[in-house]
C-alpha cells in the first residue's frame, strides 16, 4: 500500500509539472488552460489505477512423462506490454517493508478517508440545497438570479445551475452589477460548475494525496482566469473589470467553499489581474514552444514511471513472495517446470540484449571517424582522432583506416607500433569487399595467442571517398557476461557463432577451444529456425539431459544458450 501511495505522489507530481508548463505556454498563446488541469487530474488517477503492467500467465502444464529427449517445452508467457525503453523504476521490486499493523492501518485509512471526503461533499450539497429554499428570486442586469443574504456571487447546482448573488450586490452601481453577471454567465456557458464537481468527485478517490489537492486549486484558478478572458473578449474595459474584481473580492461570501464557479478567493485576485495586464514579449512564441515541449516531456515521464509489481489480487511484491509457494503447491509440479523454463528463456534474452548493446555502442563510436573523407585533415589529425577513439573505447585494440581503394594509410594499435602510410592492399579481402557492399562487416571470432576472443568489425562511410574503418575488437566482456550469469545451481550459459562454434563459456578452457556444437539438437534448431526461441529438452555437449533455451544476437548472428540440468528442472 505504501509503495502505491509513493507511486501516486510521483505520478501526480510529474503530471502537475507537465500541466504547469503547458498552462504557461497556453497563457502566452492566449489559450484556455482549465482543461489542461482537468486532464492532469484525470491522468494522475488513470496512470495510477490503470498502470501498464505485465499480466503473468501460467503456461499450460507440461506432461509428466517425456516421450523423447527432443520434446519442446511451452514457450515463455507473453506479456501485455513490453518493457518501455524509458521506463523509470522509481519503486523497485523490493517494496518498502511494513509491519502487519501498519499495512492494515493503511488499508483501512484509504477507504475511510474517501468516505469522509464524500460525506463532506454531500453535506455541502445538502446545505446548499437547504439554503436555496430560502433564497429570493429576482433579476439583475436583465438576468434571473437568486438573492441570498451571504452566499455568492457564484453559480450553484450541477444539473440545473443558477446564479446566486448576495444582497449587498444589489446596492452596487449598475455597471458593476453588469460585470458580475457577465462573469457568472460566462461560468454557466463554459460548464465550469460541472467541471469542478467532477474534479471534487475524482479527488474523493485519493483524498490523502496533497498533490491532487494542489492540482484542484490550480484548476479553480485556471477556471477563473479563463472566465476573465471570455468576459474581456466581450469588450469590457480591463481597468473597470479589475476594479470590480477587487470590490467583490473584498466582500466575498463566507460560504465560498460551498460554491463551485464563483469569483474566486482573495489569493487568486493578484494572479488574475496580473494575467489581464500581461503584455506579449518579443520572444513569446519561442517561450511558448519551449514550455509546451517541457510539459510534454514531464507527461511522458509520468506515463513511463514503473508501477510497483502486483499480483492478481493487487498485493505488492513483498506480500507476493509469501503467497507464491502456496500457489506453486496448489498448481502442481508442472507449473514449477514451466516457470523455470520461463526463467532460463529470460536469462538467454537478457544476455543477448547485453551483447547486442555492446556491439551497437562500438559501432556508434567507430561511426564518427568513418564518415570523414580520407583527404580530410592531415595524417597527424587522423592519427589524433584514431588515438582518441582507442581512449574512448577500451575494447578496441587496433584501428586501420583504408582509403576508397582498400589500401591502408594509417594503423593505430595498443599492442604494436603505429604505422603511417603502409599502403597494404586489402581490396581483395572480405573485411573490405563485404564492408563496401553491406556498409558493415562482422568477422569471425578468433583467439589471439590462445588467450582472449577477438573479432574484426569494419564500417564503411556514407560517402564514396570516406573509405573503410577496420577495428579489432576484444570480446573479453562477452566472457564476463556469461561467467557472471548464474543459472540455477548447476546450469550454464554460453554463446555460439553463426556456424555453431562456441565462442564464450564460463569454463575458459571450453571457450578458447572454439568447439563445434552444430550437431547438438538445440543448436541445429536455433541455426535453422528464424522464429523466437523456446525452452526444450535436449542433450548438452557432455551428452547430459538438460532443458535449453536460446536467444539471438541479430546483428552478429550469434546465439546465446542457457541450459539447466533436467534433474534441477524437475526438482520440486
Amino acid at each position: 500500500m505504501l509503495s502505491w501511495m509513493l507511486y501516486s505522489f510521483v505520478v501526480s507530481l510529474l503530471m502537475g509539472l507537465a500541466a504547469l508548463a503547458l498552462e504557461r505556454s497556453a497563457r502566452i498563446r492566449q489559450r484556455p488552460a482549465r482543461w489542461l488541469w482537468a486532464t492532469c487530474m484525470v491522468a494522475s488517477l488513470a496512470i495510477v489505477f490503470i498502470p501498464f503492467k505485465a499480466s503473468v500467465q501460467i503456461p499450460e502444464a507440461t506432461r509428466a512423462d517425456r516421450a523423447t529427449s527432443s520434446e519442446v517445452l511451452p514457450p515463455p508467457p507473453t506479456t501485455a506490454s513490453e518493457p518501455s525503453l524509458f521506463a523509470l523504476p522509481v519503486i523497485g521490486t523490493d517494496q518498502i517493508p511494513l509491519s502487519d499493523g501498519v499495512s492494515t492501518l493503511l488499508d483501512w485509512a484509504w477507504p475511510m478517508a474517501s468516505i469522509a471526503l464524500s460525506l463532506v461533499i454531500l453535506a455541502g450539497v445538502a446545505h446548499l440545497s437547504w439554503s436555496r429554499r430560502r433564497w429570493e428570486r429576482g433579476h439583475m442586469a436583465g438576468t434571473a438570479v437568486y438573492i441570498s443574504e451571504d452566499c455568492g456571487p457564484a453559480v450553484v447546482g450541477f444539473l440545473r445551475p443558477r446564479i446566486v448573488v448576495p444582497r449587498w450586490l444589489t446596492k452596487l452601481p449598475p455597471d458593476e452589477q453588469e460585470l458580475v453577471i457577465a462573469h457568472e454567465q460566462s461560468h454557466l456557458g463554459a460548464y465550469d460548475t460541472q467541471l469542478l464537481t467532477i474534479a471534487f468527485c475524482l479527488l474523493a478517490f485519493v483524498p490523502w494525496n496533497p498533490l491532487l489537492w494542489w492540482q484542484l486549486r490550480r484548476l479553480r484558478l485556471a477556471i477563473e482566469i479563463d472566465c476573465d478572458v471570455r468576459v474581456l473578449s466581450l469588450g469590457y474595459p480591463v481597468a473597470r473589470y479589475s476594479e470590480t474584481l477587487i470590490t467583490v473580492g473584498e466582500r466575498r461570501s463566507a460560504s465560498y467553499s460551498m460554491t463551485m464557479a464563483s469569483y474566486g478567493s482573495k489569493s487568486f485576485l493578484e494572479h488574475r489581474i496580473q494575467n489581464m495586464l500581461r503584455k506579449k514579449t518579443k520572444h513569446a512564441q519561442t517561450w511558448a514552444l519551449a514550455l509546451a515541449s517541457l510539459g510534454a516531456g514531464f507527461a511522458v515521464c509520468a506515463a513511463e514511471v514503473a508501477p510497483p509489481k502486483v499480483d492478481f489480487i493487487g498485493k505488492s511484491s513483498s506480500q507476493e513472495i509469501s503467497v507464491e509457494p502456496q500457489l506453486l503447491r496448489a498448481n502442481g509440479q508442472s507449473d514449477v517446470r514451466a516457470l523455470r523454463s520461463q526463467i532460463i528463456q529470460m536469462q538467454a534474452e537478457g544476455i543477448a540484449d547485453k551483447l547486442a548493446q555492446f556491439i551497437k555502442e562500438i559501432q556508434n563510436q567507430v561511426g564518427w571517424i568513418t564518415q570523414l573523407p580520407t583527404t580530410a585533415g592531415s595524417i597527424d589529425q587522423r592519427r589524433f582522432d584514431a588515438l582518441r577513439l582507442l581512449r574512448q573505447a577500451p575494447p578496441i585494440t587496433e584501428l586501420s583506416l583504408l582509403d576508397s581503394h582498400g589500401k591502408e594509410y594509417l594503423k593505430v594499435s595498443r599492442l604494436a607500433l603505429d604505422v603511417v602510410g603502409s599502403g597494404t592492399d586489402y581490396s581483395k579481402e572480405a573485411k573490405f569487399t563485404e564492408t563496401v557492399a553491406r556498409k558493415i562487416y562482422y568477422g569471425p571470432v578468433y583467439m589471439r595467442r590462445e588467450s582472449e576472443p577477438y573479432m574484426t568489425l569494419a564500417l564503411a562511410g556514407g560517402r564514396s571517398d570516406a573509405g573503410v574503418s577496420v577495428v579489432e575488437l576484444n570480446l573479453k566482456s562477452m566472457w564476463e557476461i556469461v561467467q557472471h550469469t548464474r543459472v540455477g545451481d548447476r546450469g550454464v550459459a554460453y554463446v555460439v557463432n553463426a556456424e555453431g562454434r562456441i565462442i564464450a563459456h564460463p569454463d575458459f578452457g571450453v571457450g578458447k577451444s572454439l568447439r563445434d556444437l552444430s550437431s547438438l539438437d538445440q543448436v541445429r534448431e536455433a541455426r535453422t529456425t528464424a522464429s523466437m526461441g523456446s525452452a526444450r529438452i535436449a542433450r548438452d555437449m557432455n551428452n547430459q539431459e538438460v532443458v535449453a533455451a536460446y536467444a539471438r544476437v541479430t546483428s552478429t548472428g550469434w546465439l546465446v544458450f542457457v541450459e539447466l540440468p533436467i534433474e534441477e528442472w524437475t526438482k520440486f
